[in-house]
């Protein structure tokens, strides 16, 4: 079982989900995933999520006084970003949202999602390779 995560102004379109529990994606046949499920206690509402270090090596957050202060972090260190990836019927279509990072403190369980508007919404998951 993961951790409960508690998200005091719950996240954009789901003010009312506020604990939601972390895991690790499992696909099921022995192999890691860089995947994680994010199920709201509160509703059957589920989001898998994606570190950013997966995604888009060049993001970068600013974080705020403020936000360190509401997370009860000491530094930018207790802080993971995770971004919600949108799945597509096709794979190729799947997309993960930059513009809306959570922010979770690892040590104190508390979340929020950030607004970042100089990223996109929709970022594609899958880079098609340079030929």
């Amino acid at each position: 079982m993961g951790k409960e995560i508690f998200f005091p102004t719950g996240l954009l379109g789901f003010p009312s989900c506020q604990r939601f529990n972390f895991n690790r994606f499992n696909p099921g046949d022995g192999s890691a995933s860089p995947f994680f499920i994010f199920e709201s206690a509160d509703q059957e509402v589920s989001f898998p999520l994606i570190h950013p270090d997966f995604v888009a090596r060049d993001y970068l957050l600013q974080i705020s006084a403020e936000v360190m202060s509401s997370h009860e972090a000491q530094s930018t260190a207790d802080l993971v970003a995770l971004l919600i990836v949108t799945m597509r019927d096709r794979v190729e279509d799947t997309t993960v949202n930059l513009q809306g990072p959570l922010i979770v403190n690892t040590g104190s369980l508390i979340g929020m999602q950030l607004v970042v508007e100089q990223y996109p919404l929709r970022y594609p998951l899958l880079v098609p390779a340079v030929q």
